[in-house]
């Protein structure tokens, strides 16, 4: 008897239960999916909005106290707080920058001014991924020009206040893709044209621009210095470095200030995303495997009749690992079906993008499956002896 004739009659005969099975299986499946896709996007959001989000890990550091009174942080600040870094272990995952504001600088019109900020190249990845910092170059919001002509203004020291008659034009070489909202800045501000340049750069304007001052340099170094920000590499150590900080009464400022261990609570829902998700597959597998197991139980008499008929066990095997392979090819069809459709109509919020991850999962659980059904059931019970089958039958009950 040829075996594709077999498996057709097999699937007659057993069409309501392969039916239910079927069923049961898709349902499962289909809910597998809905769950796997929902818990990707909360991975993914995680992920994006904290784990990898740059804006996260900068802690920016804006004053300090001393005895009953406040201060503004001060150059050195910047050596002590990487100091502490160091003393507790967090050298190679945290480093403290400073921050400098420029007086502004116009454009060879004078229609445009930028206010200016100095960062060490080292954070260029926090202001844009166009902005490289590099030596004798700007970073601006956007500009078509390989350079930008700015007019530096000289600043003059009059009745205590400041003022500029006089300016100096230097050419420089324009990056463009500057934020106006980034990790530097708490507080964006409307209608404001931001840029950077490296420390080197900003020291050298600051020279231009103070050229007729009394003041030392480092002086006006510290007046230009609006904070202390600390990078840190990892969100895990967010909450530790920021601790570290209030310990030594420094006035601190980042998003996870106002929420206890929030850091590790992140990290922890993750990996409670991740465990759902390995419990949800294991279920569906064993799941389905009993299922089959199961059916193939009912199916004893029915082998016993096939090596009644000369069938030998591997025969067996064969034809039965082709009824369930049918039958995964359909599951997996109609949950796929199902999937879309559900994306189509918007009658279950899924998403597209998850769809090559449902579709490799829906293959390893099927493919699992039929894996441990082939050598849990299949071949332990197509190789019963024929008194076995008949016994463990209902006709022996």
């Amino acid at each position: 008897m040829n075996k594709n004739f077999v498996v057709k009659v097999l699937r007659k005969k057993t069409h309501h239960f392969l039916t239910i099975s079927v069923v049961i299986l898709v349902i499962s499946l289909s809910m597998l999916n809905y769950m796997v896709s929902y818990i990707s996007n909360q991975y993914y959001t995680i992920n994006r909005d904290f784990l990898t989000n740059n804006n996260v890990k900068v802690i920016h550091v804006n004053g300090k106290e001393e005895g009953d009174s406040t201060s503004t942080v001060q150059l050195n600040d910047k050596d002590i707080i990487n100091q502490l870094i160091k003393e507790n272990g967090l050298l190679e995952r945290a480093k403290a920058y400073p921050i400098f504001i420029l007086p502004t600088v116009f454009n060879s019109s004078m229609e445009s001014g930028y206010s200016l900020i100095g960062l060490n190249k080292e954070l260029a990845f926090l202001i844009s991924e166009g902005c490289t910092l590099k030596d004798n170059s700007i970073c601006v919001g956007d500009t078509n020009d390989e350079s930008i002509k700015l007019n530096v203004p000289i600043i003059e020291e009059k009745d205590g206040g400041f003022s500029s008659s006089k300016t100096v034009n230097i050419d420089i070489l324009a990056e463009k893709g500057a934020k106006k909202e980034n990790a530097i800045l708490i507080h964006s501000i409307p209608n404001n044209n931001q840029a950077y340049v490296n420390e080197d750069q900003a020291l050298k304007l600051t020279e231009i621009m103070y050229q007729n001052s009394q003041n030392s340099l480092e002086y006006i170094k510290e007046t230009q210095l609006d904070k202390v920000i600390v990078y840190v590499k990892d969100i895990k150590d967010v909450d530790k470095v920021g601790e570290l900080l209030k310990e030594h009464k420094y006035y601190t400022s980042y998003t996870f200030n106002s929420f206890e261990n929030f850091s590790a609570n992140i990290n922890t829902s993750q990996y409670i995303l991740i465990i759902l998700s390995v419990f949800l597959v294991i279920t569906s597998i064993i799941t389905a495997v009993l299922l089959m197991v199961n059916f193939l139980r009912i199916q004893r008499k029915e082998i016993a009749i096939l090596k009644l008929n000369g069938y030998k066990s591997k025969s067996i095997e064969s034809i039965y690992t082709r009824l369930f392979l049918i039958m995964f090819r359909n599951i997996f069809i109609y949950a796929l079906l199902i999937y879309l459709l559900n994306y189509i109509f918007k009658l279950v919020p899924v998403s597209f993008i998850y769809l090559s991850l449902i579709v490799s999962l829906d293959l390893v659980i099927l493919i699992l499956t039929i894996t441990f059904v082939y050598f849990i059931g299949i071949k332990k019970i197509c190789n019963m002896g024929m008194i076995d089958l008949l016994k463990k039958g209902k006709e022996f009950e």
